[in-house]
C-alpha cells in the first residue's frame, strides 16, 4: 500500500478543490452570487461585508484552484481552513448559519464545514501528492 500513499490526497483534491471553485465562482460571477454572499456575512456579523464578500469568493474560488492543480497548495489550503474556522466560529457565535436571500448559494451547515475543514487540513499535513502542476516535487 505504500506506493499508493503519494495518491492519497488527490480525490480530496479533486472534490475539496472543485467545491471550492464551484461556489467561489458562484460568489464572484453568478447574477446576485456576490448580494447573497454579502448578505450572509453581514448576518454574520462581518463588517464591510461587501469587500468580505470578495475576499470569501476570491480565497474560495483562487485557494480551490490551487488546490485542485497543486500549486500554491500551502497557501491555498491555509487561507481556506482559515476561511471555513472563520464560519464555524462566527456561525457558533451568531446560533446558527444564516439561510440565503431566496434563490442564493447556502453557506455550508456546521457538519459539512466540519467536514471541509477536515478534508483542508488533511491536505496541508499530507501536501498534494501526485498529479500537480508545481514545479517542486511532492514533500514526503
Amino acid at each position: 500500500m505504500t506506493a499508493w500513499r503519494d495518491w492519497a490526497p488527490l480525490p480530496l483534491r479533486l472534490f475539496l478543490g472543485g467545491g471550492l471553485i464551484l461556489h467561489g465562482g458562484i460568489k464572484l460571477f453568478a447574477s446576485g452570487g456576490h448580494a447573497n454572499i454579502a448578505y450572509l456575512v453581514g448576518q454574520l456579523g462581518v463588517p464591510f461585508a461587501g469587500t468580505a464578500g470578495w475576499v470569501v469568493g476570491l480565497v474560495e474560488f483562487g485557494g480551490g484552484l490551487g488546490i485542485l492543480l497543486g500549486v500554491f497548495f500551502r497557501l491555498a489550503t491555509v487561507v481556506n481552513a482559515l476561511n471555513v474556522a472563520g464560519l464555524l466560529i462566527l456561525g457558533f457565535i451568531a446560533g446558527g448559519i444564516p439561510a440565503p436571500l431566496p434563490g442564493g448559494d447556502p453557506l455550508p451547515g456546521f457538519r459539512e464545514a466540519l467536514l471541509i475543514l477536515a478534508g483542508v487540513v488533511s491536505l496541508l499535513l499530507s501536501g498534494p501528492g501526485r498529479l500537480t502542476l508545481s514545479r517542486k516535487p511532492a514533500s514526503h
